[in-house]
């Protein structure tokens, strides 16, 4: 008896079997879906286009004076500390 339960409470925690979707279906659903959605208007679209492209140059800015300003302070230390010069102590006879 305590099979019979245990058989049955099994049996019930299984999920079913889903059936294999084809592409037909499953590009009638997708359409179905994308139909649903909301899309921005035009002059939307090229506001948020014109904002990605201005925060896109900022950042490029911002990494250019970065890495000039690092590049300046390397060369600056090896210059202090004598690193990164050339010995020209032969003689040309």
């Amino acid at each position: 008896m305590a099979n019979e339960v245990e058989k049955k409470a099994n049996a019930a925690a299984k999920p079913a079997k889903k059936s294999k979707l084809n592409l037909k279906q499953y590009l009638k659903e997708m359409m179905g879906e994308v139909k649903k959605l909301t899309w921005m208007s035009f002059g939307d679209l090229v506001k948020h286009t014109a904002m990605v492209f201005v925060v896109v140059l900022a950042m490029s800015a911002m990494i250019w004076l970065l890495d000039l300003g690092f590049s300046a302070g390397v060369k600056g230390l090896a210059a202090l500390t004598g690193a990164g010069t050339t010995s020209t102590s032969q003689t040309a006879e």
